[in-house]
């Protein structure tokens, strides 16, 4: 009986001494309070807690296993800017699946056929220009600015290197044969085994090129029809596309449907009122590196600045709200009160009340959606953004936020 009693004393002493100066043992530190009761939190009707509080963890559909992958290759794919700095600004990139190949691969009519028969995989699309200016890519493409430069960059990965050759000179053959009465091959002399063609006249350059599994196709335009011009900037994108594929082990069929799903329940702590589960770059509900997530900015020299600012390597956005992962709680604090947004900042507006580690702003542009309010939340190494149009509604999704982080495991 003595020794249990003992030995009581002794642990009642070690959990002691976290709480107060006692049993011969002195810590070092600041006293802080305990976590608020997010009872009392104005969250609206969003949800506070993650989506597997009560059920296993979600596990996609075969079916949406190559969207799975295609977020796994977007942080292996060069952006304009990664190319050219002076090519910031970025729109539409996706996803890639054999029944949606996107207008900068060649007619669809002529491409569809040539992945499926090689068994495409999976794929990521982006885009990028000196200007804010999107291309239009039906038949051989133009552009509303003459005067800009663009790159289109595609990359899609077939079961083996086999494949990946058949189809990037399938691709080749399609296009330029839509196009031979009018359009001429190109040789790019740094990459030789790249085929390529262009249209006189036209400042446009398509090149394909197979790297083991993958093929890697490019449009590319410069400010004036100049052949030399665009051999140069289309060499350039394979020099800086090429070592990033290097990087990235292509995957077999059966590892692409085995690829884990937020295994660090990054995406389950992501504020998410739709109850989206599936996951989708597209749309939306999709986990990357710091590379994927930039391919989402409409102004990557500004994206790289503040996404560089905030020190994380792990993000999640799910619709409106994004969620990253710092590496301490010191970190993710010094977002919120630095008030380092993803969005251009017109000026500062009222933090959600009650809410610790938070702030507000008022944008001045959008990164991820043209929402007017911003408002950001620390919790632990956590950070959370989530945006609205109404202040009262970006504060209470804050506060939803801080709640669903509170409650995940």
């Amino acid at each position: 009986m003595t020794g249990f009693r003992t030995a009581a004393v002794a642990l009642a002493c070690t959990l002691a001494a976290t709480i107060v100066t006692g049993c011969g043992s002195t810590l070092a530190g600041t006293a802080r309070p305990g976590e608020i009761d997010i009872r009392g939190l104005d969250t609206g009707n969003y949800p506070t807690e993650p989506p597997n509080a009560h059920d296993d963890d979600y596990q996609p559909l075969f079916i949406d296993m190559g969207k799975v992958a295609a977020m796994r290759l977007a942080d292996h794919v060069a952006s304009a800017y990664d190319i050219d700095p002076r090519m910031k600004y970025s729109w539409t990139p996706s996803s890639i699946s054999k029944g949606t190949l996107p207008g900068e691969l060649g007619r669809q009519e002529d491409m569809r056929p040539i992945a499926e028969r090689n068994r495409m995989m999976y794929g990521f699309h982006t885009n990028g220009s000196d200007q804010n200016v999107s291309l239009i890519a039906s038949e051989w493409p133009t552009k509303p600015r003459p005067n800009s430069t663009t790159i289109g960059t595609i990359v899609m990965q077939f079961p083996d290197p086999d494949r990946a050759r058949q189809a990037a000179n399938e691709f080749y053959d399609a296009d330029l044969g839509a196009y031979r009465d009018q359009n001429e091959p190109v040789t790019l002399p740094r990459q030789p085994q790249a085929r390529a063609h262009w249209r006189p006249g036209s400042p446009f350059l398509r090149a394909m090129l197979a790297h083991g599994s993958y093929v890697v196709a490019f449009l590319v335009s410069a400010s004036a029809p100049d052949r030399d011009a665009l051999v140069t900037l289309a060499e350039k994108a394979y020099d800086v596309q090429l070592p990033l594929l290097d990087q990235l082990a292509p995957l077999t069929e059966e590892e692409m449907l085995r690829l884990p799903w937020d295994p660090d329940h990054l995406l389950s702590r992501t504020l998410n009122p739709a109850g989206v589960q599936s996951p989708s770059y597209d749309d939306s509900h999709a986990l990357f590196g710091l590379r994927g997530i930039m391919q989402y900015a409409e102004d990557l020299d500004y994206a790289k600045q503040r996404f560089t600012a905030m020190g994380a390597e792990k993000f999640a956005v799910s619709g409106d709200t994004l969620v990253i992962r710092t590496p301490n709680q010191e970190t993710a604090r010094r977002i919120a009160a630095e008030r380092i947004t993803p969005t251009v900042v017109a000026g500062p507006a009222d933090p959600p009340q009650h809410l610790p580690d938070s702030a507000c702003v008022e944008n001045r542009s959008g990164l991820f959606d043209d929402r007017r309010f911003t408002c950001v939340v620390a919790y632990k190494e956590y950070v959370g953004f989530v945006a609205a149009n109404q202040l009262l509604d970006a504060q209470q999704r804050a506060a939803a936020q801080y709640s669903v982080f509170a409650n995940s495991r």
